[in-house]
């Protein structure tokens, strides 16, 4: 670049509700761009329509799930609560059909066996094109930490979604400990007509692991990785 070729760039933008005027300012001259707004837009208002997916927080009610070994996080709560920003995230940027299989803290059976096949139920119902269950780990050994996407090899799209969702976790800077995916055979997972995975997304049982759990920028971040490697894995 030749010096003094730019003394100065300004850019400013007039708009109404179907146009902008883009303002481009260099040293004593000016340009007047239109940029139609619906182009714009056009990104992310069609995207993933007609598409179905469906948000799992595990467990619920009685079932309480993995309690935190340090500080007593409840991991139904945990769960409840990343599905939720995962739904709002997903709403916000795409325009796909997002249903929680519960959205309070609520049974969904009157047993484990009962409340499983009704998380498959509603998938069903809806025709999921996508399922994802959320979760949190425990161990008996305090020291075992990280996140795992787990797949059941039944469903032959759900392994590329797991290696998609995994990867676009570990793109963000999270701290935590990459366990990789595995091929499980978790009931909502070998019985579901969509692809699906199950997330693991630390142990209650670490302490390090439970306080990035509980923290409003791990599950930020945990909520917009997930929405990336969704959009990602319709997009291929």
């Amino acid at each position: 670049m030749k010096k003094n070729s730019w003394k100065y760039l300004l850019v400013s933008f007039i708009c109404s509700s179907f146009v902008c005027l883009m303002y481009v300012t260099q040293g004593n001259s000016a340009e007047i761009i239109e940029i139609d707004n619906n182009a714009i837009e056009s990104n992310t208002i069609g995207l993933l329509e007609g598409k179905n997916i469906v948000i799992d927080p595990g467990h619920g009610g009685v079932d309480i799930g993995t309690t935190g070994l340090t500080f007593g996080t409840s991991e139904k709560e945990v769960n409840l609560t990343v599905a939720q920003n995962i739904k709002r995230e997903l709403e916000k940027r795409t325009a796909a059909t997002v249903v929680l299989t519960r959205d309070k803290d609520i049974d969904l059976g009157r047993n484990q066996r009962e409340a499983l096949q009704k998380r498959i139920q509603i998938a069903d119902d809806v025709s999921a094109d996508l399922y994802i269950s959320i979760h949190h780990d425990a161990f008996t050994d305090p020291s075992v930490n990280g996140i795992a996407v787990h797949y059941s090899s039944h469903q032959n799209k759900s392994e590329k979604l797991a290696e998609i969702l995994q990867a676009s976790i570990f793109k963000q800077s999270i701290n935590a400990k990459n366990r990789g995916v595995r091929d499980s055979d978790f009931y909502v997972l070998k019985n579901n007509s969509a692809p699906a995975v199950l997330l693991e997304l630390g142990f209650t049982s670490n302490k390090e692991d439970e306080i990035r759990m509980v923290s409003k920028d791990f599950q930020s971040k945990i909520a917009i990785s997930i929405v990336d490697g969704i959009i990602e894995f319709f997009a291929k």
